[in-house]
């Protein structure tokens, strides 16, 4: 009985979970998703017994939760959740569920761990799907996922094939997301200003369509654009501009990034109490290890430079010390600037190496 009620509620809230989604990328995308946080803990519960008993069920729910955990910076419950999912599945894909399966392994990827989860089987095996796919995508989502995720590592013409198979896609937002990936250079290697005009075209979309986080993903990659040409005041503009929009929509860990991304170009500019602000609300928001990590070394950079040294160690220790197994480039970023530190003291320590963590920081244990 009681297992027949928890696979009654499961099916109910992934009803709830459909309906949601078709409206999570529009106007009243706020309404829905507070309905969706309303059912975290049931949505949790669901997706962990299904995990066991219906794991196509749960594939179903975890796609069609992925805009509403990514929209609002939810990456580490939509890793977690993904992960429960593939850990049932194997690298088997469940007849009829490709682009589901594709999608839980983009969430898995989405945030890095330290469970020891293997992901290597489901990648190799969701690269597969992706180029077997060749319909516009079932789900809006999963071309801008797997644009982020997969698409820095494969070659600007997949990038772009991928692209070109979806704009048969009538969905207004995909059409969308198309010219916001194809704005990106690194993605698609286009030129500067055909960036800009496929940007500038994704955000009129986004606004048309009354999406929030559609117009912060377009802000962003525009404040992106404007730092690789030089214009910094632009860039602090833009940056703004998005983070005044991903505060409204309560989207933390995003918000934490782009606070980052202003302090940093604070930092540039000698504005050191503007910076440490920023980064003292970005690690306020953050979730995600690397992004504390990130926001620790600005404000150890940011206390260098005012020439607090000691607060300068205090918060590169703790940098250090937070940063993830996988996480090469924070440690690496850490130890350069525990040797800036160090020489600024005057003292003389050998260049910095991700291998020598535990030197440094037993040495500055000891002396602090």
């Amino acid at each position: 009985m009681a297992e027949d009620l928890r696979a009654r509620r499961a099916a109910h809230l992934l009803d709830l979970v459909h309906r949601a989604d078709r409206r999570l990328r529009g106007p009243d995308q706020l309404r829905w998703a507070t309905l969706l946080r309303a059912e975290t803990g049931g949505l949790d519960s669901a997706i962990r017994w299904s995990a066991e008993h219906d794991p196509p069920l749960g594939l179903r729910l975890v796609a069609g939760l992925s805009t509403y955990w990514w929209m609002h910076g939810l990456r580490g419950d939509a890793a977690r959740s993904a992960r429960c999912l593939l850990t049932a599945l194997g690298p088997q894909v469940p007849e009829g569920l490709s682009e589901e399966y594709l999608l839980a392994v983009l969430l898995a990827t989405g945030q890095q761990d330290d469970s020891g989860f293997d992901l290597a089987e489901h990648v190799e095996q969701a690269a597969l799907v992706a180029q077997s796919l060749d319909e516009p995508f079932t789900h809006p989502v999963t071309l801008l996922l797997w644009s982020i995720v997969f698409g820095p590592f494969v070659a600007p013409g997949q990038v772009a094939d991928v692209l070109a198979r979806n704009t048969t896609n009538l969905d207004p937002w995909a059409l969308a997301v198309i010219q916001l990936c194809a704005g990106y250079p690194r993605l698609t290697g286009s030129d500067p200003d055909l960036s800009e005009k496929a940007l500038q075209e994704a955000l009129a979309q986004f606004r048309l369509i009354g999406d929030r986080w559609g117009i912060s993903l377009a802000l962003s990659a525009l404040a992106e654009l404007a730092a690789w040409s030089g214009q910094q005041g632009l860039c602090q503009e833009l940056t703004g501009q998005a983070l005044a929009v991903t505060e409204e929509l309560g989207a933390d860990e995003d918000s934490s990034l782009l606070l980052c991304r202003r302090a940093d170009l604070h930092l540039r500019l000698g504005e050191l109490l503007a910076a440490r602000r920023d980064y003292q609300r970005a690690l306020q928001l953050a979730n995600a290890a690397e992004t504390c990590a990130a926001a620790r070394i600005g404000l150890a950079r940011a206390a260098r430079y005012g020439g607090d040294l000691p607060a300068a160690r205090e918060f590169a220790l703790a940098a250090l010390e937070g940063c993830p197994d996988n996480g090469e480039l924070a440690r690496t970023e850490a130890l350069g600037e525990l040797e800036a530190i160090a020489t600024a003291e005057g003292d003389s320590v050998a260049p910095a190496t991700p291998g020598d963590s535990r030197r440094i920081t037993g040495r500055w244990l000891e002396s602090g």
